[in-house]
């Protein structure tokens, strides 16, 4: 106790109390007594959460108990290959880990640091091979298929809140309702969600709440809480939970621990949340969003009667338009009528007859003038043809253009040099006279 006192003489005289440690220097003594207590030590257990990057960090747990372990990236590197598949543990993995335990200061939690592990022999711990088993098995059933989900509340007057009442979950939930909509009401059923009694609690409530769910008009259950490990999650795979969840004919949704979690009774409630407020939020509508959904309906509506209105009004006036022009074109039809029987009329009287016959004369005579003037156009042009063709053909036009005709004494026309001889008279043929001359020569 020499410790306690600052100096010998006040020990002597009245003694101190002693001086209070820090925090860290608690901590730190903590740290010393695991360490220096229990030293290295072999742990088997199941593995739960892990979080396998360079680091290990996870949960070594078994039904009772649960401890923090840590595994750096060196002690890692140690484990053999082919130890475990893909060569890392998995969740419910069964496995033997040798450390030291130390005290962490800076979260003031006690956990252990792990140097080696391996297999203990069983793929998966007894909880984990327990839940792949139910699972399993209630598959092969059906009772995850959609066919037995029930149908959600639109909008729910009353929710059954099966939980801790002491829990963070019903506080989400009520905080939730609160903030999207006040008309509905929370009926909290308080149970213990983990523990040797939590079980037949949970399965007490269920049945409870679907047997006087008329009578008090609940509408849905939620059935929540927090995370945890397997085993604290436990209750919510136990086969009379599952079945009292099935059994029930009010619709349930289930939020159990974290996303990352699932629970059996998630699988056949008829929706799985991953959070209380997400549950919460699936079933209590938002009243924004309804004020919304209500202002948008009143102006659809308000615009709905606008344009019948307007529809209305342009029926109408096309009705109007229509009856205008159908009276119109009657009318005009009539009119038409009578101007032609009255004009039938007019061409029947004598005198309308002679003029008629009169207008007729002289579209005859005009048009016979017409036809003798065209007729004799037509001749003219054709005899001026013929007379072309004569004049092509004419030797007298022929020699009018420079041309001669050259004849011996009888008139017979040369048409060669070989046609006459030395000294034989010739005469030639122009368009304006005669020539006489003699053969000199011929070629």
């Amino acid at each position: 106790m020499a410790d306690l006192f600052t100096n010998k003489q006040i020990r002597d005289e009245q003694p101190l109390p002693p001086k209070p440690l820090t925090v860290s220097e608690l901590s730190k003594k903590i740290d010393d007594a695991l360490q220096g207590r229990i030293g290295r030590i072999d742990v088997v257990g199941q593995i739960n959460s892990p979080k396998l990057g360079n680091h290990w960090y996870f949960t070594l747990a078994d039904e009772e108990a649960k401890i923090d372990c840590a595994m750096w990236a060196s002690r890692v590197t140690t484990i053999e290959s082919g130890e475990f598949e893909g060569g890392k543990p998995k969740q419910g993995d069964l496995v033997i880990i040798r450390g030291t335990l130390g005290h962490y200061a800076k979260y003031g939690k006690t956990q252990m640091y792990v140097e080696r592990m391996k297999s203990a022999g069983d793929e998966k711990g007894s909880l984990q091979q327990a839940f792949d088993a139910l699972v399993l098995e209630l598959r092969d059933k059906g009772w995850f298929s959609e066919e037995h989900k029930k149908a959600l509340p639109a909008y729910p007057r009353k929710i059954a809140v099966i939980t801790s009442a002491t829990s963070a979950a019903v506080r989400d939930v009520i905080e939730t309702a609160r903030q999207r909509w006040t008309g509905v009401e929370l009926l909290v059923v308080n149970v213990p969600v983990q523990g040797n009694a939590a079980v037949a609690s949970i399965i007490k409530a269920l049945e409870k709440v679907d047997a006087n769910a008329k009578s008090m008009q609940i509408d849905a259950i939620i059935v929540t809480r927090g995370g945890g490990s397997l085993e604290e999650l436990w209750s919510f795979n136990d086969r009379g939970v599952v079945e009292a969840a099935f059994r029930c004919e009010t619709p349930i949704v289930a939020a159990i621990g974290h996303e990352s979690d699932t629970s059996i009774i998630e699988l056949v409630a008829d929706l799985r949340a991953s959070t209380p407020t997400q549950a919460a939020m699936v079933l209590i509508p938002d009243s924004d969003e309804l004020l919304q959904m209500v202002d948008h309906f009143n102006l659809r509506l308000t615009s709905g009667v606008i344009r019948a209105i307007e529809h209305g009004q342009s029926k109408i006036k096309h009705a109007q338009a229509t009856l205008t022009s159908v009276c119109s074109t009657k009318l005009h039809q009539k009119n038409t009528n009578v101007a032609s029987l009255s004009e039938s009329l007019t061409a029947r009287r004598p005198h309308a007859l002679l003029q008629k016959r009169q207008k007729t004369a002289l579209t005859l005579s005009s048009a016979l003038q017409t036809y003798i003037k065209q007729r004799i156009a037509l001749s003219t042009s054709k005899i001026d043809t013929l007379q072309g063709k004569l004049d092509a053909i004419d030797p007298k036009v022929v020699l009018q253009r420079g041309f001669s005709l050259t004849e011996d004494a009888s008139g017979k026309l040369i048409r060669s040099g070989k046609d006459v001889a030395d000294g034989q008279k010739i005469r030639t043929v122009l368009a304006h006279g005669t020539i006489e001359s003699k053969v000199e020569c011929t070629t």
